[in-house]
């Protein structure tokens, strides 16, 4: 299924970014026209949609549909299915993507842990794994991922000549200059005078983009999570750090050097508790937990250990100060608690923020962000890091 057809641009459409053009997906992949990309992003949302719908809700004509679907059904990139009745009547053959047609490799970069995950074309998690190190040096980490790559591939069952790329979301904030460089977290400090994305290609063998890791787990929410059906959110990442990212009006907010989001800086400013899984491991372990690392109590950690209420309490206090502010300064819709928290405890943290309510104005009050648990399932990271290489060769770049 190798093809290097073109998918012909359409008559009056936007070119695209440079940063499209500049990614160097495999030969086999083709170059398509932005009215083809937003073909595809439609089909990544949906998991599929109907050939006379996608004119009507993609402002396309139904002959360039009709172009664009046989060329990339041609191609291998979508599959046809029985005609179902049209709005009119009249049969409509149902398109979605292939999965198999191409894959990319997200990869997770924190402070005490790696992971790999495999996303088909179809935006679906084909493996994932996360394992924690007490060594975080750029030689041990790469060694890492270089052997779940390996493992996660054969388990997989995928081709391996099919992956066109990978994306990396790393903990830390980007600082001017060129190659971009990350500022991360003092257990990374061995990454600060790396260019991360050079290193983790070239042990991967693959082409590779970064990103700060909130943004990329933000991504993945953006497709897979509270996205779907806001599209005005902000993302809390909590990992060793805290962190996380904006949604505005669908798209993920990069901001100056792609460092918007950066919300620790904000609740040091404000003080109080950091909402974050050191934190979480410092009062469980003050509580009497066992002497372990933040990816072992992770795995473990629930609602009943000790030493997680008080820190749930605590914390609600520092996310619900943060939801205040985004409300009334992007007006967002919904804020997320998200990252490597595990599932019940986030869903406790949402449950006690309480958000501090300005003055009623004429018996109303200003329309405040409800907080809510993340819906992506598995590692919001790895999924949106491995999109970015997706998102490069196939699909629109938004949120």
């Amino acid at each position: 299924m190798r093809c290097a057809s073109v998918v012909p641009s359409l008559k009056g459409e936007t070119p695209l970014p440079s940063s499209v053009s500049s990614f160097r997906a495999p030969d086999w992949v083709p170059s398509i026209s932005s009215g083809g990309r937003a073909v595809l992003d439609h089909l990544l949302r949906t998991g599929g949609a109907s050939q006379a719908s996608l004119s009507q809700v993609l402002d396309l004509s139904q002959p360039s549909v009709a172009r664009l679907v046989g060329t990339f059904h041609a191609a291998g990139i979508v599959a046809l299915s029985e005609r179902t009745p049209g709005v009119r009547g009249h049969p409509s053959v149902q398109v979605t993507l292939a999965p198999d047609y191409a894959f990319a490799i997200g990869v997770t970069l924190v402070g005490d842990a790696v992971g790999i995950t495999i996303l088909d074309l179809a935006g679906k998690v084909r493996g994932a794994r996360t394992i924690g190190l007490s060594d975080m040096a750029p030689v041990s980490v790469l060694e890492a991922l270089r052997t779940l790559k390996t493992a996660l591939i054969a388990e997989a069952g995928i081709d391996p000549a099919r992956i066109i790329g990978a994306g990396a979301g790393v903990s830390g904030f980007l600082v001017p200059g060129e190659p971009s460089r990350f500022n991360p977290p003092t257990q990374l400090a061995g990454w600060a005078s790396l260019d991360v994305a050079a290193a983790l290609g070239a042990a991967l063998a693959l082409p590779m983009l970064s990103e700060n890791d909130g943004i990329a787990a933000t991504v993945a929410e953006g497709l897979v999570g509270v996205g779907r059906t806001c599209r005005n959110f902000g993302y809390c990442h909590l990992t060793n750090g805290f962190g996380g990212g904006l949604t505005v009006d669908g798209r993920v907010v990069q901001g100056r050097l792609g460092n918007a989001g950066d919300f620790g800086g904000v609740l040091w400013l404000l003080g109080g508790l950091y909402p974050s899984l050191d934190t979480l491991h410092a009062s469980v372990r003050a509580a009497g937990g066992p002497d372990e690392g933040v990816e072992a109590m992770v795995r473990r950690v629930c609602l009943d250990t000790p030493g997680v209420a008080q820190w749930v309490r605590e914390a609600a206090k520092s996310i619900g100060q943060l939801a205040f502010l985004l409300g009334h300064m992007v007006a967002s819709e919904k804020v997320v608690i998200g990252g490597r928290l595990p599932a019940p405890i986030a869903a406790a943290l949402a449950r006690e923020t309480i958000l501090p309510a300005t003055p009623m104005r004429n018996d109303m009050p200003f329309p405040l962000p409800a907080v809510v648990p993340t819906e992506v399932p598995g590692d919001a990271v790895g999924i949106g890091a491995a999109m970015l290489p997706l998102r490069k060769a196939f699909f629109l770049e938004q949120g």
